[in-house]
């Protein structure tokens, strides 16, 4: 259990993506109270770049929206680098929450999504997700990125996962546990 004292988020440098100065700093506030002391923070893609190329961020948290651009164009970039950063745990942190929204992150390539408004709780199981049970990155036709599946679920022999009979209708925003779905491979 983490609690207040936690110095789990310690040993990682995390890059903040975010154009709302206040919620650069809830954020901030949250890693710190799980730990975090290496903690950079920018509003726009281009000073992002330059911190991930730099080559020590372990995590990135990035807002869909950002300042002449969006994360999703974050991730791309990334995701395209030939070089070991396009290998950095990318989690998209936003409002930003209908399907279309959703599938598109996934498949820019981002390992992770939290809903905002969040809490610390949501925002540090997305964490542990990349820490704890990283994906191995595959690159199908044009996708590069984590693997969809997650390596941790059990199923039952011939089972297929993609139809879980699960129907996300279009035009509505989802849920936390709807994005782990979709973010996952499932509907």
């Amino acid at each position: 259990m983490l609690n207040k004292t936690s110095y789990y988020l310690g040993p990682f440098k995390i890059l903040v993506v975010e154009p709302n100065p206040l919620m650069r700093r809830v954020t901030r506030n949250i890693l710190q109270l799980l730990g975090a002391r290496r903690i950079v923070e920018t509003d726009n893609i281009t000073k992002a770049a330059a911190y991930v190329t730099q080559g020590d961020i372990d995590v990135v948290l990035s807002e869909w929206y950002l300042a002449g651009s969006c994360g999703v164009d974050f991730i791309r970039w990334l995701r395209r680098e030939n070089t070991d950063i396009r290998f950095t745990p990318f989690i998209m942190v936003t409002s930003q929450t209908h399907m279309m929204n959703v599938t598109t992150a996934r498949n820019a390539g981002i390992t992770e999504f939290v809903v905002k408004p969040f809490s610390a709780r949501s925002l540090i199981a997305r964490i542990r997700e990349v820490v704890e049970r990283p994906r191995p990155f595959v690159a199908i036709g044009q996708y590069f990125g984590p693997d969809r599946r997650r390596r941790g679920e059990v199923m039952a022999e011939n089972t297929d996962r993609r139809h879980t009979g699960t129907l996300l209708i279009g035009g509505t925003d989802l849920t936390q546990e709807q994005i782990n779905a979709v973010i996952s491979g499932g509907r």
